[in-house]
C-alpha cells in the first residue's frame, strides 16, 4: 500500500503507519505534478489537491485532510471519483475552545483598550467593565467545538443557546435551535460565536440583516472562516454601534491587508489565525489519520467522513 503525505515524515510517524500496516510505502511528497499509479491514500492539508492533480493519482480513494475545513477541496471531483475525504475534526476543539474564552474575557474586560493604555503609558480605570456571569452567548455552529465552548461558558454562570443545522438539542446548552430560531436568538444575546464551516450555503452567512437582528451591543466573536461575514456590513455595524466589539480569528483576505479599518478599530481585537494552533496540533490529526487508517478500507468506519454534497 502507497500512502503519499505533503508534509514532512518524522521517521517514528512511518513506523506508527507500519505498526499498523506492515508493508506501507509512507512518502513525502512536495507537490502532487508527479503521476503515481500505485498511490490509494494521500494525507494533506489540501491546498495541492485540485481536480488536475488528481487524475495524475488514479488508484487514489482516500485523501485524509490535516485540517477541519475542506473549503479548498474539489469537492465535486472526489465525488465523481469514489473518493473518500476525512478531515481533523476534534483536533481543534482545546485550543479553540481556549481561544474563544480568552477573546470573549478580553472584550468584556476590555482587555484591548488597557493594552493600548500600556503601550502609551497612560493609567486610566474609568472604563465600564463588564462580567459573563449571567450574560447570554449564541454559538452559531453547533458542533463538538461548540459544544466544548458551551460547558466553559456554563461555569462561567452564562446562558447558552446554540443554533445547529438539526436544532437537535445538547445536554451541553441550554436551548438548541436551528436556522429559524436564529433571529430570536440574536435578539436576546450578549455576545455570538461563529463556528460555521465554509460552504456556498454560508458564504456571507452574517451580514447587515443579521447584525441588525443583533441584540444592540453585542459582542461578535468569528473563528470559523471570514467569508462567512460580510464585512462591509460588519464595519457598519461596529461603527454605528450596533455591534459593541469583535473579536476576529479569520478574515476573507489573509494576511489583512494592512489598509483594512479593522486594525484600528478600537473595538476590535485582531488575531492572525491563530485560534488553532497548538504545540499538540500533529499529534492530534495525525492520531486520526492512525485511527481510520486501522479500518482502512472499511470507509463506513472512518470517522470524521465529509459529505461532499454538503462540504462538512
Amino acid at each position: 500500500m502507497r500512502i503519499l503525505s505533503t508534509l514532512p515524515i518524522k521517521e517514528e510517524r512511518r513506523a506508527e503507519v507500519r505498526n499498523i500496516v506492515k508493508d506501507a510505502e509512507y512518502i513525502y511528497v512536495q507537490e502532487l505534478n508527479a503521476v503515481d499509479e500505485k498511490a490509494e491514500i494521500l494525507v494533506t492539508f489540501g491546498p495541492e489537491v485540485t481536480a488536475e492533480n488528481l487524475t495524475r493519482l488514479p488508484r487514489l480513494r482516500w485523501i485524509q485532510a490535516m485540517s477541519a475545513g475542506v473549503d479548498n477541496y474539489p469537492l465535486p471531483a472526489l465525488a465523481e471519483r469514489g473518493i473518500t475525504l476525512t478531515n481533523a475534526r476534534g483536533a481543534h476543539q482545546i485550543q479553540m475552545t481556549e481561544h474563544i474564552m480568552w477573546s470573549m474575557l478580553t472584550l468584556f474586560r476590555r482587555a484591548q483598550v488597557y493594552m493600548r493604555q500600556q503601550e502609551k503609558k497612560v493609567w486610566d480605570s474609568a472604563l465600564k467593565l463588564e462580567e459573563l456571569y449571567a450574560k447570554t452567548v449564541c454559538i452559531v455552529g453547533a458542533g463538538r467545538i461548540g459544544a466544548a465552548v458551551a460547558e466553559k461558558c456554563r461555569v462561567f454562570g452564562m446562558t447558552v443557546l446554540g443554533i445547529s443545522h438539526s436544532g437537535v438539542s445538547h445536554p451541553a446548552y441550554d436551548r438548541v435551535g436551528n436556522l429559524a430560531a436564529l433571529g430570536d436568538f440574536l435578539a436576546m444575546s450578549d455576545v455570538v460565536v461563529v463556528l460555521l464551516p465554509l460552504t456556498p450555503a454560508t458564504a456571507g452567512f452574517f451580514n447587515a440583516q443579521r447584525f441588525k437582528a443583533m441584540k444592540k451591543g453585542a459582542y461578535f466573536i468569528n473563528v470559523a472562516r471570514g467569508p462567512v461575514v460580510d464585512e462591509p456590513a460588519l464595519l457598519a455595524a461596529l461603527r454605528e454601534g450596533r455591534v459593541g466589539a469583535a473579536a476576529l480569528d479569520v478574515f476573507r483576505q489573509e494576511p489583512l491587508p494592512a489598509e483594512s479599518p479593522f486594525w484600528t478599530m478600537a473595538n476590535v481585537v485582531v488575531t492572525p489565525h491563530i485560534g488553532g494552533r497548538s504545540p499538540h496540533y500533529n499529534q492530534r490529526t495525525f492520531a486520526i489519520f492512525l485511527k481510520n487508517l486501522s479500518v482502512y478500507p472499511d470507509f463506513g468506519r472512518m470517522i470524521n467522513r465529509i459529505d461532499l454534497s454538503k462540504g462538512y
